[in-house]
């Protein structure tokens, strides 16, 4: 099984206003049958194994962080966790068109029947420990990156384009296995809508077992006919036609262009800026930002996006930009009036959101120098594209940023 995005929630700061956060909806009581438990026992585990942990940049990093420890909250944020326990990852009220959705926390009852559920699945586990309070969990040996997963991997082509459902991955590992032992399903996705491309990557337990599978010619999956091929051999083909290699596609170690250079090199215009009028643009205005303005925010886990982070700080005052890389554990956000000294004070022990502190802190002058610069950066880039822009939510890496969609 695999893991899919995770999306945290945002819990109620200190005096936080009542429409904050989504009002949290009616949820059963939280229990969970013994197929259930043994699928989020075996979802947990999936996430500190090798085969993820050679992929997932996000986990990689956490896990030098704590001395290993994964807390249990944190594994609470991933979306293919909140669906097996039974949470929304946001109000069914906010999904109408034109509203932004409000992110549902996750009930407290629920994060501790994770908890039971984690212990009592891993007891006698070899690879993981659970703490005796059942609040964290890490691997027994530390992680070593490895390449060997390339020459084990089978790419497919033949679903359908954009067509998928929350258990896709865990079908087609069920489908896959059959045809050998499967140590992780990656779904192909298009980088700038990250809808499912109908590609699928399989790495399988052995060379020789890959092999096998890319050989046959009479797969079928739900009627659709699957075209297999040697992830090292569709790479090469691509790579002979002069084609942009993916990163999901590129060789371990290897050096290759980014997708800028590639278009550069091959006289061709960034697909952002490709069709643009060709007409003389006005010079983009001078960037002002003053310091009073400007908080430093940190202490944030797991992969909290540019929404919450918005709903929250907007609880203390009117939020004109978030500048933040999912994953990162600090960032800055700006007001729309110069109250930095005024909010820090005011929260001098800091602001909660799902149970973490975040402390605020005044920017200096170096840092007010390097958001300017970055402030500057996004207003170029807007208006090299013709303003098309006006619609992004306001920080800096483009409304949820990031780059740790997993799979």
């Amino acid at each position: 099984m695999a893991p899919t995005e995770g999306i945290p929630e945002v819990a109620a700061a200190a005096e936080i206003k009542k429409d904050a956060v989504a009002e949290q909806p009616k949820l059963d009581l939280p229990h969970l049958s013994e197929g259930e438990a043994a699928k989020v026992v075996k979802q947990v585990k999936h996430y500190f194994t090798d085969a993820n942990l050679n992929h997932d940049n996000y986990m990689v990093k956490s896990l030098k962080e704590e001395d290993g420890w994964i807390k249990v909250t944190q594994l609470a944020r991933f979306n293919r966790i909140r669906q097996l326990l039974g949470v929304p990852t946001d109000a069914p009220q906010q999904k109408k068109r034109g509203k932004q959705p409000r992110f549902v926390p996750v009930p407290e009852e629920f994060i501790q029947l994770l908890g039971k559920t984690i212990k009592e699945g891993l007891a006698g586990e070899e690879t993981l420990e659970v703490k005796e309070d059942g609040s964290a969990i890490r691997r027994t040996v530390e992680f070593t990156p490895s390449g060997d997963w390339y020459e084990r991997t089978v790419h497919f082509k033949g679903l359908d384009y954009g067509r998928e459902n929350p258990d896709l991955i865990d079908e087609l590992t069920d489908f896959f296995s059959a045809k050998g032992k499967v140590m992780l399903v990656r779904l192909r996705r298009n980088p700038k809508t990250k809808a499912f491309k109908g590609n699928v990557l399989v790495e399988f337990d052995t060379k020789e077992a890959a092999e096998e599978v890319s050989k046959l010619t009479d797969l079928e999956y739900k009627s659709k006919k699957l075209e297999p091929a040697m992830l090292s051999a569709y790479h090469d083909e691509k790579q002979a036609a002069d084609e942009y290699i993916q990163p999901e596609l590129q060789k371990p170690g290897a050096e290759y262009q980014s997708f800028e250079d590639y278009c550069k090199a091959h006289g061709r215009e960034v697909p952002a800026i490709q069709g643009e009028r060709k007409q003389k643009r006005e010079e983009p205005k001078e960037v002002e930002v003053e310091i009073e303005s400007l908080v430093k925010f940190s202490g944030v886990e797991g992969e909290v996006g540019f929404p919450q982070l918005k709903e929250l700080f907007n609880t203390v005052g009117p939020v004109r930009f978030i500048d933040y890389e999912r994953g990162s554990p600090e960032g800055i956000v700006r007001f729309r009036q110069p109250i930095a000294k005024e909010v820090v004070e005011k929260n001098a022990e800091g602001i909660m959101m799902d149970g973490l502190t975040l402390k605020l802190a005044e920017v200096d002058e170096e840092a007010h120098k390097a958001f300017v610069e970055r402030a500057k950066t996004a207003v170029e880039n807007s208006s090299a594209r013709g303003g098309n822009d006006r619609k992004r939510r306001g920080n800096f890496s483009g409304g949820r940023g990031g780059k740790r969609g997993r799979h």
